[in-house]
Order: structure tokens, then sequence, then C-alpha cells
């Protein structure tokens, strides 16, 4: 019995241990990366919810999508996917005061219907990385918010 009893206190303090490194011990480049892992896989796997709880209130890119439209038109454009990968290479990451810049660059896999090849095609055209803005928008490591996605070749066209 007491052998159970050391266990299962010396499993709770590693738990403890674990959870106060996650919420405090984490530098602001560990966040950012953990909060764009969850953001891509929220868009792999077309939840639309958590990619706009991702998002600023004040979420505004340069074609004019705002934290709804934005929403909108990802459905629209992702809705014919049946299976949907982002890979990622982060380019670069910097970091300060509660503000993050992130360049990644992304090729989309996938299988679907309708527009889903005319996607994958475009998409994978594009030269050079995406940039996240983020901004953090509370004390806690899940307070990271986007406050913009932008690529260059985008709005050169």
């Amino acid at each position: 019995m007491n052998r159970f009893l050391l266990v299962f206190l010396a499993l709770g303090l590693m738990t403890l241990t674990y959870a106060g490194w996650w919420v405090f011990g984490r530098t602001m480049k560990q966040e950012i990366l953990a909060a764009q892992t969850k953001f891509i896989a929220a868009v792999e796997d077309r939840d639309w919810k958590e990619v706009q709880s991702m998002l600023t209130n004040d979420y505004m890119d340069e074609v004019g999508h705002d934290r709804e439209t934005v929403i909108t038109d990802a459905e629209r454009i992702f809705g014919s996917f049946i299976t949907l990968t982002l890979n990622t290479e982060l380019v670069h990451l910097s970091a300060a005061m509660n503000q993050a810049t992130l360049q990644m660059k992304i090729r989309l896999e996938g299988q679907g219907l309708g527009l889903s090849p005319v996607v994958i095609a475009k998409t994978n055209a594009l030269e050079g990385p995406w940039l996240f803005h983020w901004h953090k928008k509370g004390r806690w490591p899940w307070d990271w918010k986007i406050v913009q996605i932008h690529h260059a070749a985008l709005y050169l066209q």
C-alpha cells in the first residue's frame, strides 16, 4: 500500500511540475510555435470555430478580410477537400513584448472535389513564405491570437 501511495505521489508531482513548466516556463518562441502548430492543425481539420477563436476580434488583412469573412472564404475554399495536409517549414520567428512574427512556407496536399486541385496548384505555386502576425492578448500561454496573415504574392495578382 505504501509503495502504491509513493508511486501515486511521484506521478502527481511530475504532472504538476510539467503543468507548471507548460504554463510558466516556456519561452515566448515556444509559446508561438505551439500556437502556430495548433492553428495549422485546426485548418487541416477544417475546424473553423477553432480557427476563428485564434484570430483577434480586429483581424484584418490587405485583401480586406476581417475575422468573419476570412472564415467564410476559408470554408468555401477548403469545403470540397476530403483530406487536407499543410506541410510547413519555419523560415523565421521573432518575438518580443507580447508580439511575434512568424514566416512559414506552406505546401498543401490533399484530395477533394470541385476546386480542390485548383486550390492546391495555386497555393503551391506561391513563392516565398506566409507571414503570421501574432499578439499575446493576456498573461497565459494560450492567449496568443493572430492579428494578420499575409503573403506578398497574393496582393500582386
